[in-house]
């Protein structure tokens, strides 16, 4: 029996009974290649002579590349499929081989990269009056080092401008060469690009009891080939990954960064840091299976900021390996995926009786076991009003009092006022001298008496009373990794250092800082998790247009942001390989005509073709999303209104900024980002000047997060001025 190996190429979009036809195809080459009907034909005076044509129905034909081992084992290249004329034209003159300097696996079209004709097209990018590459230092022999053909490497250096050399890049059928020419393009030095592709790998040796098939099949293994190439063990994977198309290709195709972070073992906890779609999560997802592949045995939690994102996380982690072992409870081998609250949750049941005086210790007061959880903001206005301190106004506020408990007074452990007078407030941007602390003490004071009165308890002060059961109890977990680790609050971070033991890998988190809607900065070495000289960054970013992400990034300038480690986060150096249209802005005078343009678009992009679920209006309130929702069904386009990540994908969606973290969509218009409308007015309501600054970052972050989740188009409306947010037009 054959093996079949998929590549990831950009063959044309078929629907789902062509999909089913080229199952059927591969499915029937796997059992028998041998049989008549698959009507496999070898190419006559082929630049390959390994490349085959094979027949998946009338018009379409698979194109193959077919090889045998020393040890006699077929194996089949499927290099996609085409209409029976270009079917025939690619397997003509494509060849399967072994870039001779890198060992990498690649598909190159004979006598196609370097023609004259193609450099003077990328050349008409002209921006400079020199080649772009050449203020990076670059010279065509670095290239070459590369593994980079000389032809390939001549159009490169007549590239005038960054959009000539993206351009080109996408037209790249290697998946390996795309990202080395967008390293180029940004200036990273050869160093780093080779270590990103993991050349350190050696070219396969040409031994010789070694066959070329030998050596091409061998060289399949290599970490950069892994990026286009799977071998694929049975139907299941097969189909799963036929079924999910470029969109679900996450699961089989890795960058070698990423295959490397999700599979290294680390002596500590480790970061990884990454833009909006840079695969941050996808690396998660493979890390968890990884390490119960390592030890079945072992208990791993992966969590993240909501509830709905870890129910998106355990979907995924379902779709990658249907295999897995899933925990049934905390402390339980297998992999348990829970929000951020809904472990700490998971602690308080676990603790049971002794839950109550671990609180005592760390809250003052015990938690009732029928106490329920509640918001972080919820009581702050009532113990404000009851106490009525003697304050300046703009402390007087629910924001000021749930930031001052959340970053202060829970994760130092104080329960009284001496304690409060004491501590030291780091990273607090307003300035409390004794009478002000005596003061904002009453108001704390009052604020716990309430949430006991009422059976009430935070979700932060569940997570710290957790964290302290669990110091004197040991840790329950041997592996945690956690998503979207910038919105977590210190209790949150006091607990996961308590609930997994100080071992080899036992703390993962990925991040990213100009995402954080939630909560403030964080420095983890403050509670027990140190991440210096074990932190690594992903650039490349695979969701977005390169045109919608330099958008979503310039809403970004000017911001100061600084990471988990207290140190800068800057916005450069992303890029990513599609190509697409320029955001859209659209300037109207009232809700309205705002809303008659989407209503508009939404139809012409059903009347397109566009599958409906992947179509998201993004609001920035509940009350706005409801509101076009209403609108647009008078105007005969009926929507969804989400209120989770969980979608029917039966029409086009309308939801918060919020409730999209961590979702994806083809096409996304950002509604109403006008003057007064964001920021939001009560966002910014009884702020205190000094932490300003840092709500403003939040609504930043909050608009960057909202256009980073448009994969093809992106739209921008708003009535009468534009936010004061929102980034200029690109090339205006």
């Amino acid at each position: 029996m054959p093996h079949i190996v998929l590549t990831k190429i950009k063959e044309p979009a078929y629907d789902k009974d062509v999909k089913a036809k080229i199952f059927t195809f591969l499915q029937k080459l796997q059992e028998d290649d041998t049989s008549v009907g698959l009507n496999i034909e070898k190419m006559v005076n082929a630049a390959d002579q390994r490349a085959r044509t094979a027949r998946v129905d009338l018009s379409l034909r698979a194109v193959l590349y077919r090889m045998e081992s020393s040890d006699d084992e077929r194996v089949y290249v499927y290099a996609g499929t085409w209409e029976h004329d270009e079917a025939g034209k690619r397997a003509q003159n494509r060849i399967l081989r072994v870039n001779p300097v890198n060992g990498i696996t690649e598909l190159i079209e004979v006598g196609a990269p370097g023609s004259p004709a193609a450099a003077r097209e990328w050349a008409s990018h002209v921006a400079a009056p020199k080649p772009y590459l050449g203020q990076f230092g670059y010279v065509a022999a670095d290239l070459i080092e590369l593994g980079l053909e000389s032809a390939l490497v001549d159009e490169l250096m007549a590239c005038t401008s960054e959009d000539a050399l993206i351009d080109l890049a996408a037209t790249l059928e290697n998946q390996w060469q795309g990202s080395a020419v967008l390293s180029l393009a940004v200036g990273e030095s050869l160093e780093a690009i080779a270590e990103g592709l993991m050349l350190e790998h050696a070219p396969v040796e040409a031994a010789a009891e070694k066959t070329e098939d030998d050596r091409i099949i061998e060289s399949l293994r290599h970490p950069a080939s892994q990026m286009q190439f799977t071998m694929i063990e049975n139907d299941d994977e097969l189909r799963k990954v036929l079924d999910a198309g470029d969109f679900g290709a996450w699961r089989v195709f890795l960058h070698p960064e990423q295959r490397k972070y999700a599979s290294t073992g680390y002596n500590g906890p480790f970061r990884l840091t990454g833009g909006a779609g840079t695969g941050k999560t996808v690396v998660l997802l493979h890390r968890a299976r990884y390490l119960q592949e390592q030890n079945p045995n072992a208990r791993i939690v992966l969590s993240t900021y909501t509830k709905a994102l870890a129910g998106n996380l355990q979907r995924d982690l379902e779709r990658l390996d249907p295999s897995l072992l899933f925990a049934i409870e905390l402390g339980k081998p297998g992999i348990l995926v829970r929000g951020i609250d809904g472990l700490a949750s998971d602690v308080r049941a676990k603790a049971a009786g002794d839950y109550a005086e671990s609180a005592k210790t760390s809250l003052g007061a015990s938690i009732e076991s029928g106490a329920r959880s509640v918001s972080n903001r919820d009581g702050w206005k009532e113990a404000i009003d009851d106490v009525d301190p003697n304050l300046p106004e703009t402390l007087l506020n629910p924001t000021f009092f749930e930031a001052e408990y959340l970053q202060v007074v829970l994760p130092g452990g104080v329960i009284n006022l001496d304690g409060y007078l004491g501590i030291r407030r780091p990273g607090r941007g307003t300035a409390l001298d004794r009478a002000k602390r005596v003061e904002a003490w009453k108001v704390i004071q009052q604020y716990r008496k309430q949430q006991h009165l009422s059976a009430r308890v935070s979700f932060a002060e569940v997570a710290e009373a957790s964290a302290e059961w669990l110091a004197t109890n040991g840790a329950m977990v041997d592996h945690l990794l956690i998503d979207e680790g910038q919105d977590l609050v210190p209790s949150h971070w006091r607990m996961v250092r308590a609930i997994v033991s100080q071992q080899r890998n036992d703390v993962f988190i990925a991040e990213d800082t100009h995402q954080r809607i939630y909560g403030s900065h964080v420095v983890l070495s403050r509670y027990g998790i140190k991440i210096t000289g074990r932190s690594r960054r992903l650039s490349l970013n695979y969701r977005t247009t390169e045109e919608n992400l330099r958008y979503a990034l310039a809403v970004l300038d000017g911001g100061e942001f600084v990471d988990s480690d207290n140190a800068p986060e800057a916005s450069t150096g992303y890029r990513s390989i599609r190509r697409g249209p320029i955001p859209q802005l659209i300037d109207t005078q009232n809700d309205d005509q705002q809303l008659d343009q989407i209503a508009e678009l939404v139809q012409e992009w059903l009347e397109l073709g566009v599958a409906p679920g992947t179509i998201a209006i993004l609001a920035r309130s509940n009350n706005r999303a409801k509101h076009v929702q209403q609108v647009l069904a008078q105007r005969g386009v009926p929507i969804e209104h989400l209120t989770s990540a969980k979608s029917s994908m039966k029409r086009p969606v309308v939801l918060t900024m919020h409730t999209a973290k961590g979702m994806e969509f083809s096409r996304v218009i950002l509604f109403d980002i006008s003057s007064g409308s964001v920021p939001m007015p009560w966002a910014l309501q009884d702020v205190a000047p000094e932490e300003l600054p840092d709500v403003m970052l939040r609504e930043r972050s909050l608009l960057y997060v909202a256009a980073s989740r448009a994969r093809d188009e992106l739209v921008i409306t708003w009535k009468g001025a534009p936010s004061s947010l929102l980034a200029p037009p690109q090339g205006g």
